[in-house]
Protein backbone atom coordinates (compact mmCIF):
# COMPACT_ATOMS: atom_id res chain seq x y z
CA UNK A 1 0.00 0.00 0.00
CA UNK A 2 1.10 3.79 -0.81
CA UNK A 3 1.79 5.59 2.39
CA UNK A 4 0.12 8.91 2.07
CA UNK A 5 2.16 11.76 2.91
CA UNK A 6 0.73 14.58 5.32
CA UNK A 7 2.07 16.97 7.42
CA UNK A 8 2.67 16.18 11.12
CA UNK A 9 0.88 17.82 13.94
CA UNK A 10 4.14 19.57 15.02
CA UNK A 11 4.58 20.73 11.35
CA UNK A 12 1.05 22.25 11.41
CA UNK A 13 1.31 24.06 14.47
CA UNK A 14 4.38 25.35 13.60
CA UNK A 15 3.41 27.04 10.74
CA UNK A 16 -0.15 28.40 12.70
CA UNK A 17 2.35 30.08 14.54
CA UNK A 18 4.33 31.64 12.28
CA UNK A 19 1.36 32.61 10.36
CA UNK A 20 0.26 34.02 13.66
CA UNK A 21 3.40 35.95 13.82
CA UNK A 22 3.27 37.38 10.85
CA UNK A 23 -0.06 38.55 11.38
CA UNK A 24 0.27 40.38 14.78
CA UNK A 25 3.73 42.34 12.58
CA UNK A 26 1.26 43.23 10.00
CA UNK A 27 -2.11 44.40 11.44
CA UNK A 28 -1.48 46.98 12.87
CA UNK A 29 -0.14 48.52 9.97
CA UNK A 30 -3.05 47.50 8.01
CA UNK A 31 -5.45 48.94 10.49
CA UNK A 32 -4.00 52.10 10.26
CA UNK A 33 -3.98 52.41 7.00
CA UNK A 34 -7.78 51.71 6.82
CA UNK A 35 -8.71 53.87 9.17
CA UNK A 36 -6.53 57.07 7.44
CA UNK A 37 -8.59 56.12 4.33
CA UNK A 38 -12.13 56.28 6.66
CA UNK A 39 -11.20 59.52 8.05
CA UNK A 40 -10.14 61.03 4.11
CA UNK A 41 -13.31 59.74 2.97
CA UNK A 42 -15.59 61.20 6.11
CA UNK A 43 -13.89 64.41 6.11
CA UNK A 44 -14.01 64.90 1.93
CA UNK A 45 -17.59 63.93 1.72
CA UNK A 46 -18.36 65.71 4.62
CA UNK A 47 -16.70 68.83 3.05
CA UNK A 48 -18.74 68.42 -0.40
CA UNK A 49 -21.99 67.97 1.71
CA UNK A 50 -21.40 71.60 3.34
CA UNK A 51 -20.73 73.20 -0.15
CA UNK A 52 -23.56 71.52 -1.77
CA UNK A 53 -25.94 72.65 1.02
CA UNK A 54 -24.73 76.39 0.65
CA UNK A 55 -25.76 76.03 -3.17
CA UNK A 56 -28.98 75.15 -1.94
CA UNK A 57 -28.96 77.49 0.47
CA UNK A 58 -28.37 80.56 -1.38
CA UNK A 59 -31.28 79.78 -3.69
CA UNK A 60 -33.36 80.57 -1.42
CA UNK A 61 -31.44 83.23 0.66
CA UNK A 62 -29.36 84.75 -1.86
CA UNK A 63 -25.52 84.98 -1.48
CA UNK A 64 -23.64 83.74 1.57
CA UNK A 65 -21.65 87.17 1.93
CA UNK A 66 -25.52 89.08 2.28
CA UNK A 67 -26.29 85.87 5.41
CA UNK A 68 -27.53 87.81 8.30
CA UNK A 69 -25.16 87.07 10.51
CA UNK A 70 -25.84 86.20 14.35
CA UNK A 71 -25.91 89.56 16.52
CA UNK A 72 -24.66 88.90 20.47
CA UNK A 73 -27.04 89.01 23.03
CA UNK A 74 -25.09 88.36 25.76
CA UNK A 75 -22.57 85.52 27.74
CA UNK A 76 -22.84 82.21 26.88
CA UNK A 77 -25.50 83.20 24.31
CA UNK A 78 -26.19 80.09 21.65
CA UNK A 79 -29.73 81.39 20.27
CA UNK A 80 -28.03 83.56 17.66
CA UNK A 81 -25.73 80.74 16.61
CA UNK A 82 -28.91 78.45 16.40
CA UNK A 83 -31.24 80.75 14.60
CA UNK A 84 -27.92 80.81 12.27
CA UNK A 85 -27.92 77.58 11.42
CA UNK A 86 -31.33 76.61 11.25
CA UNK A 87 -32.51 79.25 8.71
CA UNK A 88 -29.33 78.90 6.28
CA UNK A 89 -27.89 75.15 6.76
CA UNK A 90 -29.48 72.78 8.58
CA UNK A 91 -32.90 72.45 6.08
CA UNK A 92 -30.08 71.62 3.45
CA UNK A 93 -28.57 68.77 5.08
CA UNK A 94 -29.98 65.46 6.03
CA UNK A 95 -29.75 65.27 9.52
CA UNK A 96 -30.41 63.24 12.14
CA UNK A 97 -30.16 64.93 15.40
CA UNK A 98 -29.64 68.24 16.64
CA UNK A 99 -29.27 70.55 19.97
CA UNK A 100 -28.33 73.47 21.60
CA UNK A 101 -25.35 73.52 23.65
CA UNK A 102 -25.31 74.33 27.20
CA UNK A 103 -23.25 77.33 28.54
CA UNK A 104 -20.85 74.59 30.63
CA UNK A 105 -20.39 71.18 30.44
CA UNK A 106 -20.54 70.15 27.25
CA UNK A 107 -21.13 66.73 25.95
CA UNK A 108 -18.86 66.91 23.15
CA UNK A 109 -15.10 66.89 24.76
CA UNK A 110 -12.38 67.11 22.40
CA UNK A 111 -8.77 66.55 22.98
CA UNK A 112 -5.07 67.70 21.59
CA UNK A 113 -1.59 66.55 22.12
CA UNK A 114 1.01 68.61 24.45
CA UNK A 115 4.89 68.76 23.58
CA UNK A 116 5.25 64.96 25.59
CA UNK A 117 3.07 63.42 24.05
CA UNK A 118 -0.09 63.82 26.23
CA UNK A 119 -3.74 64.43 25.41
CA UNK A 120 -5.14 67.03 27.49
CA UNK A 121 -8.74 68.33 27.28
CA UNK A 122 -9.44 71.29 25.05
CA UNK A 123 -11.27 74.44 26.71
CA UNK A 124 -13.33 74.64 23.58
CA UNK A 125 -16.76 76.03 23.38
CA UNK A 126 -19.82 74.65 20.94
CA UNK A 127 -22.95 77.12 21.00
CA UNK A 128 -25.08 74.20 18.50
CA UNK A 129 -24.56 70.66 16.98
CA UNK A 130 -26.09 69.01 13.98
CA UNK A 131 -25.96 64.93 13.26
CA UNK A 132 -25.95 63.93 9.61
CA UNK A 133 -26.83 60.80 8.36
CA UNK A 134 -23.58 59.64 7.61
CA UNK A 135 -22.58 59.48 11.16
CA UNK A 136 -20.83 62.66 11.40
CA UNK A 137 -21.12 65.26 13.77
CA UNK A 138 -21.02 69.59 12.98
CA UNK A 139 -20.31 71.74 15.88
CA UNK A 140 -21.01 75.78 15.25
CA UNK A 141 -19.60 78.28 17.06
CA UNK A 142 -19.86 81.83 16.07
CA UNK A 143 -16.75 84.67 16.69
CA UNK A 144 -18.93 87.81 17.66
CA UNK A 145 -15.31 89.95 17.09
CA UNK A 146 -14.96 92.92 14.77
CA UNK A 147 -14.40 90.23 11.73
CA UNK A 148 -17.85 87.66 12.45
CA UNK A 149 -16.99 84.38 11.47
CA UNK A 150 -18.90 81.07 12.26
CA UNK A 151 -16.32 78.24 13.12
CA UNK A 152 -17.36 74.81 12.06
CA UNK A 153 -15.70 71.82 14.46
CA UNK A 154 -15.94 68.39 12.16
CA UNK A 155 -16.35 65.34 14.31
CA UNK A 156 -16.11 62.44 11.81
CA UNK A 157 -17.48 59.76 14.21
CA UNK A 158 -19.73 61.42 16.18
CA UNK A 159 -19.12 60.76 19.81
CA UNK A 160 -16.81 57.83 19.47
CA UNK A 161 -13.32 58.18 20.71
CA UNK A 162 -10.69 59.47 20.17
CA UNK A 163 -12.15 62.88 19.89
CA UNK A 164 -9.00 63.94 18.73
CA UNK A 165 -7.74 67.15 16.77
CA UNK A 166 -6.49 65.93 13.59
CA UNK A 167 -7.18 62.33 13.89
CA UNK A 168 -11.15 62.70 14.16
CA UNK A 169 -11.66 66.08 15.04
CA UNK A 170 -10.99 68.76 11.63
CA UNK A 171 -11.93 72.26 11.53
CA UNK A 172 -13.63 74.58 8.77
CA UNK A 173 -15.76 77.54 8.53
CA UNK A 174 -19.22 78.02 7.65
CA UNK A 175 -19.23 81.47 7.14
CA UNK A 176 -18.52 83.86 5.18
CA UNK A 177 -17.70 80.87 3.01
CA UNK A 178 -16.99 77.02 3.08
CA UNK A 179 -13.48 76.05 3.80
CA UNK A 180 -10.81 73.95 5.81
CA UNK A 181 -9.43 76.30 8.14
CA UNK A 182 -6.18 77.49 6.49
CA UNK A 183 -7.23 76.42 3.08
CA UNK A 184 -4.79 77.97 0.12
CA UNK A 185 -1.70 77.66 2.41
CA UNK A 186 1.67 76.13 0.87
CA UNK A 187 2.06 73.12 2.24
CA UNK A 188 4.96 73.44 4.55
CA UNK A 189 2.83 76.04 6.52
CA UNK A 190 0.25 73.42 6.98
CA UNK A 191 2.67 70.66 7.73
CA UNK A 192 4.13 72.53 10.36
CA UNK A 193 0.74 74.44 11.99
CA UNK A 194 -0.82 71.10 12.03
CA UNK A 195 2.47 69.27 14.18
CA UNK A 196 2.30 71.90 17.04
CA UNK A 197 1.46 70.61 19.77
CA UNK A 198 -0.77 72.47 22.66
CA UNK A 199 -1.98 74.56 20.14
CA UNK A 200 -6.00 74.05 18.66
CA UNK A 201 -5.46 77.00 16.42
CA UNK A 202 -2.36 75.60 14.78
CA UNK A 203 -3.89 72.22 14.75
CA UNK A 204 -7.15 73.26 13.11
CA UNK A 205 -5.00 73.43 9.69
CA UNK A 206 -4.77 69.42 9.63
CA UNK A 207 -7.70 69.39 7.51
CA UNK A 208 -6.59 71.56 5.03
CA UNK A 209 -3.13 69.35 4.87
CA UNK A 210 -5.05 66.51 4.01
CA UNK A 211 -7.21 68.18 1.11
CA UNK A 212 -3.69 69.58 -0.15
CA UNK A 213 -2.42 65.97 -0.51
CA UNK A 214 -5.28 65.54 -2.86
CA UNK A 215 -7.11 63.98 -0.14
CA UNK A 216 -4.76 61.78 1.33
CA UNK A 217 -2.77 61.39 4.56
CA UNK A 218 0.73 61.02 4.13
CA UNK A 219 3.55 59.49 5.91
CA UNK A 220 4.67 62.28 7.24
CA UNK A 221 1.05 63.38 8.63
CA UNK A 222 1.25 63.40 12.37
CA UNK A 223 -1.32 60.64 13.01
CA UNK A 224 -0.83 59.08 16.61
Amino acid sequence: MEKIKAFTMAEVLITLGIIGIVACMTMPGVIKNYQKKVTVECLKQTYSMLQQAVMLSEVKNGDIEDWITPSYTGAGDTTATETFVKMYYEPYLQTIHSEKMPTSDSPYDYYYYTNDGQKVESDGHTHYSIALINGVYLHFNANYGANKYIQLRVDINGRQKPNTIGIDIFYMYAYPEVKLVDEGAVRPILLERCKTPRSVDQQASCGALIMYDGWEIRDDYPWR
